[in-house]
């Protein structure tokens, strides 16, 4: 129950908590992804969206311009 004893416990321990960042790094990657994923499927609805209000792909086009340019 020495120092051998000791010298186990740290490993257990320093595993631990290797195995518990590896666990957060897999949640906080999780939750990145997810919310990329739905940031991504609210810029496609509301590029719908523009192009269901707009006459067209080409016309949504000349807009964008026209708002980036000041000739609207």
């Amino acid at each position: 129950m020495g120092h051998a004893e000791t010298k186990q416990n740290v490993k257990a321990t320093v595993h631990e908590a290797v195995n518990t960042d590896s666990e957060l790094y897999k949640v906080g990657t999780f939750v990145t992804a997810a919310f990329a994923g739905g940031i991504g499927l609210w810029a496609a609805v509301c590029l719908s969206s523009a192009l269901m209000s707009t006459a067209g792909p080409i016309a949504l086009v000349k807009s964008l311009f026209g708002s980036i340019t000041g000739t609207m």
